[in-house]
């Protein structure tokens, strides 16, 4: 489904993705770990187009979306169309304000409607089968004030399924969260992992990494240290820089 190739990303002299490669079946989930500033929010916003790489290949289902060396021709319009084949739920949640949970799911597609011919109609039936998927079925009309942390990140989720991406990310989806509605969405992440859904997610939950993911890539310094099967990597790892992070990480938790 997809494949990374030499990625590097720069900002200004300070480099911080080095050399990142990496492949990702149909239907697998990545678990991305590692501490805060080892490039892995900043390897998400480069394959959703948010950052530009200065190196490497993006490659999703045999079609090269990004190739830095000719990436100088591509057009906003083409960014945008690549885009789609990433759905993103940020930490954070970046629900819009004045739109309530029903609209905040269905607003990309009739965005995209008239190109699409696709009635509003059909749109706003997909975006409550959606929420009823999330358990927010009978909170499509508020406002994401009146939601809880939880509720605002389904939500979320919700929307980023909307547009059916090949790939679905999350970047730290749980940190806003209390450890009470962080169970909330790690439950509808394990169902979306239990249907199959090809997913990259960046999660400080190594236990829930182990559990759901195909394979774990552990970050540092903007460099793959270590990758593989999520019981060698988080129970057993082989580099040492790996296991001075898992350590560092059970000892404050």
């Amino acid at each position: 489904m997809l494949t990374v190739q030499h990625l590097e990303k720069h900002f200004e002299n300070t480099k911080v993705l080095n050399d990142i490669s990496f492949s990702l079946e149909e239907g697998q989930a990545l678990s991305i770990i590692g501490s805060s500033g080892s490039g892995k929010t900043t390897l998400l916003r480069c394959l959703n187009f948010l950052e530009t790489p200065d190196a490497g290949t993006i490659t999703v289902q045999d079609k090269v979306l990004f190739d830095a060396d000719h990436h100088a021709n591509c057009s906003e319009k083409e960014i945008r169309k690549n885009r789609l084949h990433f759905g993103m739920v940020f930490q954070s949640f970046n629900l819009f304000p004045q739109y309530t949970a029903l609209e905040n799911v269905t607003l990309a597609r009739e965005l995209m409607a008239k190109d699409t011919g696709e009635s509003k109609d059909a749109i706003r039936a997909a975006g409550m089968e959606l929420l009823d998927q999330m358990g927010l079925a009978d909170r499509a009309g508020h406002y994401p004030h009146q939601l809880s942390g939880g509720q605002q990140q389904r939500v979320a989720i919700a929307r980023a399924l909307a547009l059916h991406p090949d790939i679905l990310c999350f970047d730290e989806p749980t940190s806003a969260l209390d450890p009470e509605l962080t169970g909330e969405v790690l439950k509808v992440i394990r169902g979306l992992a239990e249907q199959k859904t090809t997913m990259i997610i960046v999660t400080h939950e190594m236990a829930f990494a182990r559990d759901v993911a195909d394979q774990v890539i552990f970050m540092d310094g903007g460099f793959i240290v270590e990758q593989g099967d999520p019981k060698q990597v988080i129970d057993h790892p082989q580099e040492e820089r790996t296991k001075q992070f898992l350590a560092r990480f059970a000892e404050n938790n």
